[in-house]
């Protein structure tokens, strides 16, 4: 065939496989022909030859031990080519075995496709032993056309280079003139199949995965996208290496290597796999390395959930491409409830053919069960795949390496980049859960998530320095940290924090390096007569240098200008494009009263103090807030964690304590749902009230939905996490909290409290000392070391941590007291902590004095009646501290007892037998 009668074949070619009606696509050819039969015997010869397989590219070099042997695994399409072009006959399997190609004898077919084939083969010129796999084109299909599409995949393989890549090792080109190449022989098994035969565990699929992107990553550094990422082109070796096959439908993107090559121009749709294609694929628009991200995305969706985002099966080609395009899928976390219609490749799974694989067989080789499966992926690994599938490709990851990155951020239990997303509901699909407000409107470019923190805005007057002077600066410090908390790309870290650098003065430089971040907002603030006039710079910290410095001048009375005007100015600094829902989200206000906003602020202010003094002034300025604005969410609030944590330090009663933090943030949550504080503290008030479990990681979950970069809402839900003995969540949960707000004492305390928990008492006691180094004057670390020394049998050790709590404590706070006695007992002098106990015994008849704290030192007296009928009357007095019934170590030697038991029901403990 002369090279313009093939033009007249390829142009008929191309505009046929673009139509996907059978019957428009031969009405196409015929007219196409004009009457012409033996140029329309040719162009329908190659559809034929099309329609066998996606295309020769298809087949993949591998093979997959069987049991008993080795056997190998063909592509779908087995059958023989049919007679081509340019006339020859059809290429049969057996035909070439045997045959020398190069330095190899090719000895057996390992699969095929339309257009080409893939043997096993094995050198034959005596140098070595060594088997290779052989890829080379049909007999009869070396069409220019055809030729020049193998020609690039031979191209592309050479220049790639990477450990997880299967390797081109030769290439040339047969007698009769058909092109060929000599690949790595990948020995192993498919991605799915190996993943799934060794029970992997989520976190050791997200390790393999991340080798995957390793490999994808390289090519992309050389400008090639892979465009058919799926699990069939990655083998898993039998030492866990992955290899990535068949870069042959890759985009080029480097000029210089573009030149000779091919780019396909038929219909998207049949040079790809449309289960795991980008929608600009299947839209035919231009491919990125993007779109290798989306299918990535595709690919640990299902490596994680045993299903895939959507499902095409039994879909025309034009319904495909409308759910790819427009259809958002379900959050991997949600989809394992509504799995009915999102079934793995009965191939991949296990099932035979046609087959759904069953829910159980998907938990079993992962080694969990559905609920602990649903939880594992709730939020991070949500948040993961989810921007990796985004439809918008600049919504996604800007790279496989920053996929790769957030991967490796979860696997070290450190703050994931990728924010939440909650999609536009598709129709049909019920919401499994409280969505966020929906982040469709991100900018076209996104970028990377910036760290900053506000120091204390210094006062400037006149007068002596106060703390009715210290309110204007701190308060207005701590509002504007809320407000730009709310902007997803930026971890703002906490008024908790920045609260020390209040009564110390510090370099803004030095300030920032202590709290690990990239920017410093620092400033003052004067006030004089009805006018306050705030000075604000901008500082990079690394470079040491000003961003910007400005001036806002306001009325002392209208507060929330101020707060409005810096808030926008250091959010649009840090994120030029500010979406519209964080612009809304920037500007929201809890109140549009000035004066409920300053009285607010003041209970904000004496909160953050932590003292009983500052305690009960907060609360008096959070009702004041309340008495100019009853709308006022944030201070409802505030008032039901003033409730909670009265009851759980033992400063109030907690029956009726609790009784009010509880209507608080149903209050707080009836006025403003989408409020992440009220969330959290509704999620407290049940958790210390009824041990009503679930329904409070509903709300600390959704919380952390609506500000990722809230530490309290990861520290809340670390503890409930803990109380349900899933340590490893709950670590994970504190770890994040800490690296969100590294100076708050409270976070590393509960960090230790989580890992005393686990009974991993040495790190516990480790973290301990370490937050006593830092912080010697926070009493409650000397409370959780104490513990944790009791459990590890350094009991004198222990003394003497809990008599420097109670000492710190003042005696103010009766668990620190308790402690002591509870290691006097345990250090074998029974007479002291008698002593204790009599004066905690004496302070009960007065005010709340926790019985649960009693109790333990009871237990270590070797009282166990007098214990059991302590925790009895915890349970009775609604005792915060009965939600450790389930887990404390120091009630292990109970478990066994009857009475204990009767107790745990009572509780509602799911602990209880």
């Amino acid at each position: 065939m002369n090279q313009e009668r093939w033009q007249q074949v390829e142009a008929i070619l191309q505009a046929a496989l673009d139509v996907e009606s059978s019957a428009e696509r031969a009405r196409l050819v015929a007219e196409s022909s004009a009457g012409d039969d033996e140029l329309r015997a040719a162009v329908e010869r190659l559809l034929a030859a099309e329609d066998e397989a996606e295309s020769f590219i298809e087949s993949a070099a591998w093979a997959r031990p069987a049991a008993g042997g080795t056997r190998f695994e063909r592509a779908p399409a087995d059958s023989a080519a049919p007679d081509c072009a340019a006339g020859g006959r059809g290429a049969e399997s057996n035909d070439l075995i045997g045959v020398k190609i190069g330095a190899f004898e090719l000895t057996r077919e390992l699969g095929r496709g339309g257009m080409g084939a893939v043997y096993l083969a094995e050198r034959a010129d005596g140098e070595f032993r060594q088997k290779v796999a052989v890829k080379l084109i049909k007999r009869g299909m070396d069409t220019d056309f055809i030729v020049r599409r193998f020609r690039r995949e031979r191209q592309i393989l050479a220049a790639l280079d990477h450990p997880n890549i299967a390797r081109l090792l030769d290439g040339g080109t047969t007698d009769d003139g058909a092109p060929y190449f000599v690949m790595e022989y990948a020995e192993g098994e498919t991605l799915y199949r190996f993943c799934d035969g060794r029970r992997l565990a989520t976190t050791e699929r997200l390790r393999l995965f991340r080798k995957i992107c390793a490999a994808v990553e390289a090519a992309h550094r050389l400008k090639i996208v892979h465009r058919d990422l799926k699990p069939s082109n990655v083998v898993v070796k039998a030492n866990g290496a992955p290899k990535l096959l068949d870069f042959g439908i890759a985009k080029l993107l480097d000029p210089n290597m573009a030149a000779a090559t091919l780019e396909p121009t038929a219909t998207a749709m049949r040079l790809m796999t449309p289960e795991y294609a980008a929608p600009e694929q299947v839209r035919g628009e231009a491919v990125s390395p993007t779109s290798d991200v989306y299918s990535l995305g595709v690919v640990l969706y299902e490596l994680l959930t045993g299903h895939r985002p959507y499902s095409l099966k039994k879909r025309a080609l034009h319904e495909i491409a409308r759910v790819i395009c427009e259809e958002e899928p379900l959050a991997p976390s949600a989809v394992l409830s509504r799995a009915d219609d999102l079934v793995p490749d009965p191939l991949e799974t296990g099932a035979a053919d046609g087959e759904e694989a069953p829910p159980a067989r998907v938990f079993a080789a992962r080694r969990t069960d559905l609920e602990a499966l649903r939880r594992e992926l709730a939020g991070d690994l949500d948040a993961i795949i989810l921007k990796a599938l985004r439809k918008n490709p600049v919504e996604r990851y800007r790279s496989v390496a920053e996929l790769s990155a957030d991967a490796a951020r979860f696997l070290e239990r450190r703050p994931v980049a990728a924010e939440s997303f909650a999609p536009k509901k598709s129709a049909g699909k019920a919401p499994v859960a409280p969505s966020t407000p929906p982040v469709n409107d991100m900018p076209t470019a996104f970028p990377r998530v910036k760290t900053v923190a506000v120091l204390p805005l210094r006062t400037m007057r006149g007068a002596a320095r106060g703390a009715s002077d210290d309110f204007l600066g701190i308060g207005l410090t701590d509002a504007i940290l809320m407000r730009l908390s709310n902007v997803p790309r930026l971890i703002v870290r906490p008024t908790s924090s920045v609260l020390r650098y209040n009564t110390i003065d510090v370099e803004p430089f030095e300030a920032g390096r202590e709290l690990k971040v990239e920017y410093i907002v620092d400033g003052s603030v004067r006030q004089s007569g009805e006018k306050i006039r705030v000075s604000i710079q901008l500082l990079n910290v690394a470079e040491k240098s000003t961003v910007w410095a400005h001036h806002f001048d306001e009325k002392s009375l209208d507060v929330l200008e101020l707060e409005d005007a810096i808030s926008a100015r250091v959010a649009e600094s840090l994120v030029p494009q500010l979406s519209g829902v964080e612009r809304r989200l920037l500007e929201k206000r809890g109140t549009n009263a000035p004066a409920a906003q300053e009285a607010y602020l003041r209970g904000r202010f004496y909160w953050n103090r932590m003292t009983a003094d500052g305690f009960a002034k907060s609360i008096e300025f959070y009702n004041r807030a309340i008495d100019f604005d009853s709308s006022f969410a944030a201070a409802y609030a505030g008032i039901a964690e003033y409730y909670s944590w009265m009851a759980v330090y033992g400063l109030l009663a907690p029956k009726e304590s609790l009784a009010k933090a509880r209507a608080a943030a149903e209050k707080a949550l009836a006025l403003d749902v989408a409020l992440a504080e009220a969330h959290a503290a509704r999620g407290l008030s049940l958790l210390t009230h009824e041990t009503q479990w679930a329904l409070s990681g509903v709300h600390f979950r959704q919380a952390v939905e609506l500000n990722r970069n809230s530490a309290t809402a990861h520290i809340l839900y670390a503890c409930q996490l803990a109380m349900e003995a899933r340590f490893d969540e709950a670590l994970r949960e504190a770890e994040r909290a800490r690296a969100l707000d590294p100076l708050n004492p409270f976070n590393r305390y509960i960090l230790a409290w989580c890992f005393y928990q686990a009974r991993r008492y040495d790190e516990s006691i480790a973290e301990n000392l370490r937050l006593i180094e830092d912080e010697p004057l926070y009493s409650s670390a000397y409370f959780t070391l104490s513990w944790s020394l009791r459990r590890a049998g350094r009991t004198a050790e222990a003394v003497a941590a809990a008599r420097r709590g109670a000492e710190l404590a003042g005696g103010a706070i009766p668990m620190m007291r308790a402690a002591l006695a509870a290691a006097l007992a345990e250090n074998g002098e029974p007479e002291a902590a008698r002593g204790v106990l009599a004066e905690l015994d004496d302070s009960a008849e007065k005010s709340f004095v926790t019985p649960l704290h009693r109790a333990l030192v009871h237990l270590h007296l070797g009282e166990t009646e007098r214990a059991l009928t302590r925790l009895a009357e915890a349970v009775e007095a609604r005792d915060p501290w009965t939600v450790w019934l389930g887990t404390e170590p120091q009630l292990d030697g109970l478990r066994g007892e009857p009475r204990f038991q009767a107790l745990l029901r009572r509780a509602k403990s799911p602990f209880a037998a």
